[in-house]
C-alpha cells in the first residue's frame, strides 16, 4: 500500500494542523546536462536502419511479460555507447534493483554517461547503495523533490511529510529508460521485484512499450527537462560522504553480491534480448510524447518547466467506436466523468478494467471507487475488475505467480481502433493534480489490435465484470466459466476488520488526496 502511508499522513496534517518546511536542498543549481546520441554506426544506432524506421516515426513493440520487458531494459543498457538516462518513481533495493545499478555501473565503466534521476519517496536506507553508484566517475544520480533530512530514517521522513506535507506529497511518477538517445522502454513499471514476477508476496500486471527512433529523442527531451529542474538534487548535496571513492564502489559490490551469482544467468538472457533488438519486428507509427510540467511539483500549472499534458479531453471527446481504459486506480473527476457520459451518448462503447477492492494494492483508492460504482455504471460504463483468484485458474499464471497475489498496474487506453496511450498516468486525482506523470500518444492500428489482443482474453478470463441488477440499485458481479456461461456472485469481500480500519482511514483522507 505505496500510497496509504501518505495519505494517513494527509489525515494527521489536517487533524494536528501542523507547520513547517522541508524545500528542496538550498545551494547553487548543479550544471545543466543534456542527452547524448550516439553515431549511426553503432549497435544502437543501426536500429533504426536494421528495422527501416523513417525519418521522424518510431518503431514500437508491445514488452507484454516480465522477462522481455526486464531483459530488454538490460540490453539497452548493455549495447550503450553513449549515454544511458533512467526516469523511475520506484527503484528498489532488491534483486531487481541491483541487477539495473550493476548493470548500469558496467556501462559507465565501458566510458558511457549514465544520468540516474530517482524520486526520493522510496530510497529511505539506501544511501550507502546508491552513494555507491555515483562513486563512478561516468555516473550522476539525483533525486526527485527530496527530503531534507532522513536519508536513513522512515520516522524523521514521517516528520518532514508532517510538517511540509502539501509538498512533499507531490511526486515524480515517470518511468522511462533511453540509451543513446536511440532507443526507450516506457510504460507502467517501477524497478522492483513486484514488477517483474519475482516477488514472493505480490506481483503485478503491466506493460511497457519499446521505442526506436523519434520517439526516443522525444522522451530524451522529456528527461532532460527533469534532470535540469531545480527538484533534481545531487545524491552528493543530501547524503555527505567521508568514503573515498575505492572503498565506496567496493562497498556497492558487497551490497549487490546476490545479483553477481546470478552472473552467468543474467548475461545469457541479456544477450538473447541483444539479439532480439535487431531480429524481432517493430510496428512502425507516429506518436506524440506528453510529460508534465516540472513546475506542478511545485504547486504550479503553467509550463515555464516545460513539458505538456496530455489531453485526455480532447482524446475522449474524439473517440468514435470504443473506449478502453487500464488503470489499477480509477477515480475520474466529475468532468472525467461527464466526459465519458457524453461519450456514451454519441454511442461509444466505454470499457474499464481495474483493480478489485480485494487484490489492489491501494484498498483506499479502491474504497473511493466502489462508493462510485453506481455512478458509473448508469452512465454507461463497462467495469471490470481483475480477479487475483480466478487469474491463478490460468496454468501459467499459476507458475509465474507461484502463491503470490496478482495485482493489476498497466496503465494503458485504447481509442477506437487506432490509438494506443501508454505511459505512467492512472485515472485518479493523484495523476491528474499532484504527481508529475508521462504518456505516449500513438497512432496505430496494428499496435492497438496486438494490445488489444493481449489484454481482452485476459479480461474475459481473469476479471468479474461489474453490472447492475435488474433492480438499477444492486450490483453483482459476472464472470464466463470454461463452458462460456455467465456466472453471478455476489462482490468478493475484505474481511469485516480490515474493511472497517480503511474507512475509519478514509474519514481522515478526502477524495482529491487519492
Amino acid at each position: 500500500m505505496k500510497r496509504l502511508l501518505a495519505l494517513v499522513i494527509a489525515g494527521t496534517v489536517l487533524v494536528l494542523g501542523l507547520l513547517g518546511c522541508a524545500s528542496p536542498a538550498q545551494g547553487p543549481p548543479p550544471p545543466a546536462s543534456h542527452w547524448l546520441q550516439s553515431p549511426v554506426d553503432t549497435p544502437l544506432g543501426r536500429l533504426a536502419q536494421v528495422h527501416q524506421v523513417p525519418a521522424g516515426r518510431s518503431g514500437f513493440r508491445p514488452l507484454l511479460q516480465a522477462a522481455p520487458a526486464m531483459n530488454t531494459r538490460l540490453a539497452l543498457i548493455a549495447e550503450a555507447q553513449a549515454g544511458i538516462d533512467l526516469q523511475t518513481y520506484h527503484l528498489a533495493d532488491d534483486v531487481t534493483g541491483h541487477e539495473i545499478l550493476r548493470a548500469l555501473r558496467d556501462a559507465a565503466r565501458r566510458g558511457v554517461r549514465v544520468r540516474l534521476l530517482i524520486d526520493d519517496f522510496h530510497t529511505v536506507g539506501m544511501t550507502d547503495l546508491l552513494l555507491g553508484l555515483a562513486a563512478e566517475p561516468d555516473v550522476e544520480l539525483r533525486l526527485y523533490n527530496p527530503f531534507t533530512a532522513g536519508r536513513d530514517s522512515q520516522a524523521l521522513r514521517l516528520a518532514l511529510m508532517v510538517g511540509d506535507f502539501s509538498q512533499l506529497n507531490r511526486r515524480m511518477h515517470n518511468k522511462l529508460l533511453v540509451a543513446d538517445g536511440r532507443a526507450a522502454v516506457f510504460g507502467g513499471r517501477n524497478l522492483s521485484d513486484a514488477y517483474f514476477m519475482r516477488d514472493e508476496a505480490a506481483n503485478f500486471f503491466d506493460f511497457d512499450l519499446l521505442g526506436i527512433g523519434q520517439v526516443a529523442a522525444d522522451l530524451s527531451d522529456s528527461f532532460d527537462r527533469y534532470w535540469n529542474s531545480p527538484y533534481a538534487v545531487p545524491l552528493q548535496a543530501l547524503a555527505g560522504d567521508s568514503m573515498d571513492a575505492g572503498p565506496r564502489r567496493a562497498s556497492f559490490d558487497l551490497l549487490t553480491s546476490e545479483v553477481a551469482a546470478l552472473a552467468s544467468l543474467v548475461a545469457a538472457d541479456t544477450q538473447a534480448a541483444v539479439t532480439e533488438l535487431a531480429v524481432l519486428p517493430l510496428v512502425m507509427a507516429d506518436a506524440k510524447v506528453y510529460s508534465d510540467s516540472t513546475e506542478k511539483t511545485g504547486g504550479g500549472v503553467g509550463s515555464l518547466g516545460g513539458g505538456r499534458p496530455l489531453p485526455v479531453g480532447a482524446l475522449v471527446r474524439g473517440a468514435r467506436e470504443r473506449i478502453v481504459v487500464v488503470s489499477p486506480y480509477f477515480l475520474p473527476s466529475a468532468v472525467g466523468v461527464k466526459l465519458l457520459r457524453d461519450a456514451r451518448s454519441r454511442g461509444v462503447d466505454v470499457q474499464v478494467l481495474t483493480s478489485s477492492l480485494t487484490d489492489t494494492d491501494e484498498p483506499l483508492v479502491s474504497l473511493a471507487y466502489g462508493r462510485q460504482r453506481h455512478d458509473y455504471l448508469r452512465a454507461g460504463l463497462r467495469l471490470f475488475e481483475l480477479s487475483s483468484d480466478r487469474y491463478k485458474d490460468e496454468r501459467q499464471a499459476r507458475q509465474s505467480l507461484g502463491g503470490s497475489v496478482a495485482r493489476l498496474h498497466a496503465k494503458v487506453g485504447l481509442i477506437d481502433d487506432h490509438l494506443l496511450l501508454v505511459g505512467s498516468m492512472n485515472i485518479d486525482p493523484r495523476s491528474a493534480h499532484t504527481n508529475t506523470e508521462l504518456a505516449v500518444a500513438i497512432d496505430s492500428a496494428e499496435l492497438v489490435r496486438a494490445v488489444q489482443n493481449h489484454f481482452q482474453p485476459t479480461v474475459s478470463r481473469v476479471a468479474h465484470e461489474v453490472r447492475l441488477a435488474t433492480d438499477g440499485q444492486q450490483l453483482v458481479w459476472v464472470h464466463v466459466d470454461e463452458q462460456g456461461v455467465e456466472q453471478t456472485q455476489a462482490e468478493p469481500s475484505l474481511p469485516v476488520l480490515r474493511l472497517l480500519g480503511l474507512w475509519l482511514v478514509s474519514l481522515f483522507v478526502s477524495d482529491d488526496l487519492l
